[in-house]
């Protein structure tokens, strides 16, 4: 970054936490802002319900876990239901016969009336299998976030911009397991630990500053909290 960075907030709980609860429990606690604020995460963190909780707060949620096969961009045109798990209607407006998710793999399994599809002008981007009666297909929702995320990154310089700050945030923590050795406390206890990570953050703040002095890094802002 041209600006240098600085660990602002840290979040600790039990490692049974799913990654998405801490960004939630961030969101909730987060103030709106007159200015939308970005919040560079990777897949771990998406979800319609977070960008729909982050939306609440001015906050857009950029996930940059877009690696392997690129999902179809038609996913994104399909309406689903607030839960996210059935399908309403499908980009040409077309209500389906029928709709189910399945939780073992996160799919939707959705079908048409074959007529609707057959002739329909998405069908090569959709690619349902057409049978006697029905065209069937699933929608991944995993992959339908992925799509909007992309759509939010779509100008290539945002998309290098973002990924470059997404590579420096992930450094951080395996520079502070490392060499800070905080897999490794002399207490027991969440609160205690707790007080000792955060000690080791804050000698990483300490030894950025420190190297800030030195030159050897350009420019940084250091706020407590």
């Amino acid at each position: 970054m041209e600006t240098g960075s600085v660990i602002m907030n840290y979040q600790y709980d039990v490692n049974t936490r799913s990654d998405s609860s801490f960004i939630k429990e961030a969101i909730e606690n987060a103030t709106v802002s007159e200015e939308t604020v970005a919040v560079i995460a990777d897949g771990a963190y998406s979800g319609e319900d977070i960008q729909e909780q982050a939306s609440l707060k001015n906050i857009g949620v950029l996930t940059t876990g877009l690696t392997g096969r690129k999902p179809k961009g038609i996913l994104s045109e399909f309406t689903l239901s607030g839960d996210g798990k059935s399908v309403i209607s499908c980009p040409a407006g077309h209500k389906p016969k029928s709709s189910s998710y399945i939780n073992q793999t996160g799919l939707i399994r959705v079908s048409f009336l074959r007529e609707k599809c057959a002739q329909c002008t998405h069908r090569e981007e959709c690619n349902p299998v057409l049978k006697k009666r029905t065209a069937m297909m699933y929608i991944s929702v995993a992959s339908r976030v992925k799509v909007l995320a992309q759509k939010n990154m779509q100008d290539d310089e945002v998309r290098q911009l973002i990924g470059r700050i997404r590579n420096g945030v992930e450094t951080v923590p395996s520079i502070i397991r490392n060499k800070y050795g905080v897999d490794h406390m002399p207490v027991r206890g969440k609160l205690k630990t707790k007080q000792f990570f955060g000690f080791k953050v804050a000698a990483f703040n300490f030894i950025k500053m420190f190297r800030f002095i030195q030159g050897k890094t350009r420019c940084m802002a250091l706020q407590p909290e």
